[in-house]
């Protein structure tokens, strides 16, 4: 239940961006049972003048009954344009920045990730 914070990086964006054609969508699979991740896509995407939508599910799950957990996505993209009728959907909302710094290859906050998910942020 962990993405490895080496791919959830400034610089690990950059090279995805990279293999995009100027309009890409960049689609992230966030849900983690333990850390919030959707602060840390939106920090980068603000760090790099990019647009970050996220959406979670919302349906109920016991996952010591079902085994399941409810996932949660962000998409980025260089222009909400790029997002073509996406953002107007039912269950989608603008992640903003909320003051969490930026992962790097020189830093990240994993704790702060425990935190935020343990906190309910």
């Amino acid at each position: 239940d962990a993405i490895p914070v080496h791919l959830l990086t400034r610089e690990a964006f950059a090279g995805y961006f990279s293999h995009l054609s100027p309009r890409g969508v960049m689609a992230i699979h966030v849900s983690n049972q333990h850390m919030e991740l959707a602060s840390v896509v939106a920090a980068i995407a603000a760090s790099d003048g990019l647009i970050a939508y996220t959406r979670q599910e919302r349906t109920p799950h016991d996952f010591y009954k079902d085994y399941r957990t409810n996932s949660e996505v962000v998409v980025i993209a260089r222009d909400v344009a790029d997002l073509g009728d996406l953002p107007s959907r039912p269950g989608w909302n603008r992640l903003e920045d909320h003051g969490v710094t930026p992962w790097t290859d020189d830093y990240s906050n994993v704790l702060g990730a425990i935190v935020r998910r343990k906190s309910g942020r």
